[in-house]
């Protein structure tokens, strides 16, 4: 089946660097999704070359005393070793001046790559369970909302966190989600598909597999190629139904050779969904 769906992938496919990767994937994929898992500013000018679209994932970890010594983070110089002790940005925090820390960091992230012209923008949700949850993702927006429109920021599924858990916060704001199906299969979230409040917000979708076909590994996340979704193929049929179809869609998977095996079952969830479309019409 010819590749007639446009997709996105991570900036990290090959074992190289940004700007290898920029260019290995020139031609192959209409949209690169800027990996800063870890807070850091890419060097634009080595990504200029890609013809095709970007978006960020902004940072979910952080140094283990990246709040309490904020100053030497501030200007992204430090260089990050492999003894560098990572924590979760969410959890980390204690107070809401952590919060807008982490906020600013964000922001400046997304300023740094305005050049690109960055779609959207995913950030991972709190975990419900954090008793501070609501009140530093509140706090977030607001801080984000005070330099960047708020619809660039997609917010997505994680472990103990759904849309649902932040309904109030994410309903009553202009911001967009991310909906990660790996996630919300392995999590248990599937019940999100059923909420079109949430569902026409989803601006970004992440494909992956979280456990082997054959294996049900609840609260494992495993970032498998997708052909170890056949036995969920109903619910991929599901979410591409639910979801906007001018949704970017990101094979979540950091090796071409697993996006590779991957895009044959990819293009037939659409193959699927356009011979319903014209059966119906």
């Amino acid at each position: 089946m010819s590749n007639t769906v446009p997709f996105a992938c991570p900036s990290c496919v090959i074992p190289a660097s940004i700007k290898e990767n920029a260019a290995f994937l020139n031609g192959k994929v209409s949209e690169i999704a800027l990996i800063c898992f870890e807070p850091s500013l890419p060097n634009i000018k080595d990504l200029l070359p890609f013809h095709g679209a970007w978006h960020i994932h902004l940072p979910y970890l952080v140094p283990h005393d990246f709040y309490e010594n904020y100053a030497k983070y501030a200007k992204f110089s430090v260089r990050y070793t492999e003894q560098t002790i990572w924590k979760n940005c969410w959890e980390q925090a204690k107070t809401l001046h952590h919060i807008e820390k982490f906020a600013q960091t964000c922001i400046a992230i997304t300023k740094h790559c305005r050049a690109l012209n960055p779609k959207h923008c995913v950030l991972h949700l709190p975990s419900f369970y954090n008793p501070n949850a609501v009140l530093f993702l509140e706090h977030f927006l607001k801080i984000w909302e005070n330099e960047l429109p708020l619809h660039l920021l997609c917010l997505e599924n994680v472990k103990n966190a759904s849309y649902i858990d932040f309904g109030k916060t994410i309903l009553s704001s202009s911001c967009s989600l991310c909906f990660d199906a790996a996630h919300a299969l392995t999590y248990e979230q599937t019940n999100i598909l059923d909420h079109e409040a949430y569902m026409k917000r989803v601006n970004v979708v992440h494909w992956s597999a979280p456990y082997e076909k054959n294996s049900e590994q609840k609260g494992v996340d495993k970032h498998l190629n997708l052909n170890n979704l056949i036995n969920h193929t109903d619910y991929c049929i599901k979410v591409l139904k639910n979801i906007p179809p001018t949704a970017t869609h990101v094979l979540e998977l950091f090796s071409w050779e697993e996006i590779e095996k991957s895009k044959p079952f990819f293009f037939q969830l659409f193959q699927y969904i356009r011979q319903g479309i014209n059966e119906v019409g």
